[in-house]
């Protein structure tokens, strides 16, 4: 049962499990730790309550902590409370790793209050780990001041100090936050105490770096990857990429791209660069890239065709979008979601093609309201009432209250000078109670 659990041979696990009689403990923990492991919540609570209906059986440490396990990972609050309930009429909240788990349990369902009340419950029993998971629920809950609270009391308890995980968890939770500054201070400390970040945690800085355009930052995380011999990680190198387009710097990402004469497999490799070409409006060096990956075999995903239909929208290449759809639909039988459908609608719509659009349109399902609002525009810059018209209908079955439709409306038909129309939605959106929100403007002073 083990092996097929190991294997995630979730089918043949159960139906071993089903042929046991007499069911003990060791039973039930086995198949419980490995239903967590595979992230079937739902199964683990379900064996859980069955073997609670077995009376002979009482849960030990092991049950508990693969229970709590499923819990956090599924946010299941409500039954992590009953199963803190009997850990406590068990008597098993002196074991360190049960008060872990529930510490763990907590913080991942944003109780983290509560993950803090059992922290400091446990005492002296304690142990890193302990304090490691209240470090990162604290972070994980966006509370990142009573985080460095705890790191800096860690600092003064007898026989422990931070380790690796420790310090990772801290800067990949500023990171995370949006607090560069403070994720560097930490990484700085980090280094300079000789301890050496993950993958992850650099990976997250290069994160907060992207989404904050810091790309002294940026520059420095990608020196020390360099100095560290680390820059042939296509994670790490896919991250530096994403970190250089996003800070303005596509030269620099193109530095990084053409450092590995074999490129990767990873689409998210190549997806980082035809991203970040679109965004830069550098619609050509997209599609070249796309063309190196088509040469290279190697298969794009469903972000990739994202990224391209995006790079066609803003450049207004309608035909060439179409063609990279067929491509990557047809040619690698990928499946389209809405949202490709929806690229694809603004893109005919800023073309003019609104006849098409509208097809293609009632062809879809799951339009976003973004899509709706494009062609409305679509139709104030080409002057189609009728189609305008069938937006603001679809638009305002979403939402009543918003003005906006009918505002565009009206400008479609003074457009046309047709007055009547003009005043009759004024009206209506008087008897609406509706107002036009007022523009204004913002200017910086430095």
């Amino acid at each position: 049962m083990k092996m097929y659990l190991n294997c995630g041979e979730l089918d043949s696990a159960a139906m071993l499990f089903g042929l046991i009689d007499n069911k003990n403990v060791v039973c039930f923990n086995a198949y419980l730790s490995g239903l967590a492991q595979n992230g079937v919540v739902e199964t683990v609570l379900c064996s859980f309550i069955e073997m609670r209906k077995m009376l002979y059986l009482n849960p030990d440490v092991v049950t508990m902590i693969s229970v709590l396990s499923a819990c956090g990972n599924g946010n299941c609050v409500r039954f992590g409370r009953q199963v803190h309930g009997l850990i406590v009429k068990f008597e098993l909240e002196g074991d360190t790793n049960v008060g872990t788990g529930l510490v763990d349990m907590y913080s991942k369902c944003g109780s983290w209050q509560c993950a803090y009340s059992v922290f400091r419950e446990m005492g002296s029993s304690r142990n890193l780990i302990t304090w490691n998971s209240m470090i990162a629920g604290m972070m994980l809950n966006d509370q990142s001041e009573n985080a460095t609270d705890l790191f800096v009391e860690l600092d003064g308890e007898v026989g422990l100090e931070a380790d690796s995980a420790t310090w990772n968890s801290m800067i990949s939770g500023f990171s995370q936050l949006g607090k560069a500054d403070e994720a560097f201070l930490f990484f700085r400390k980090m280094l300079s105490c000789g301890e050496i970040p993950s993958v992850r945690c650099v990976t997250s800085l290069l994160a907060a770096c992207s989404s904050l355009s810091a790309e002294n930052y940026g520059k420095q995380i990608h020196t020390y990857v360099a100095r560290m011999k680390i820059t042939d990680d296509e994670f790490l190198a896919t991250a530096i990429i994403d970190m250089y387009m996003k800070c303005g710097l596509p030269s620099w990402a193109c530095n990084v791209f053409n450092q590995f004469h074999i490129k990767p497999n990873d689409p998210a490799f190549w997806n980082a660069m035809i991203s970040g070409y679109g965004k830069h409006g550098m619609s050509e060096s997209a599609f070249d890239i796309f063309s190196q990956m088509v040469e290279q075999k190697v298969k794009p995903n469903l972000v990739t065709l994202s990224c391209l239909l995006s790079v066609c929208s803003h450049s207004g290449q309608v035909d060439k979008g179409f063609e990279i759809f067929r491509l990557v639909t047809v040619g690698y039988g990928l499946n389209p979601t809405p949202k490709h459908m929806n690229i694809l609608i603004g893109l005919l719509g800023r073309s003019g093609r609104l006849d098409e659009a509208f097809e293609l349109l009632q062809a879809t399902d799951g339009t976003s309201a973004t899509v709706l609002a494009s062609l409305l525009g679509a139709s104030e810059q080409y002057s189609d009432s009728k189609l305008g018209e069938e937006m603001v209908r679809r638009l305002l079955e979403l939402d009543p209250e918003n003005p906006i439709p009918f505002v565009v409306l009206s400008n479609i038909y003074a457009g046309q000078e047709k007055w009547k129309d003009v005043e009759k939605i004024r009206k209506l959106m008087d008897k609406k109670g509706l107002k036009k929100i007022p523009g204004f403007s913002s200017i910086g002073v430095a």
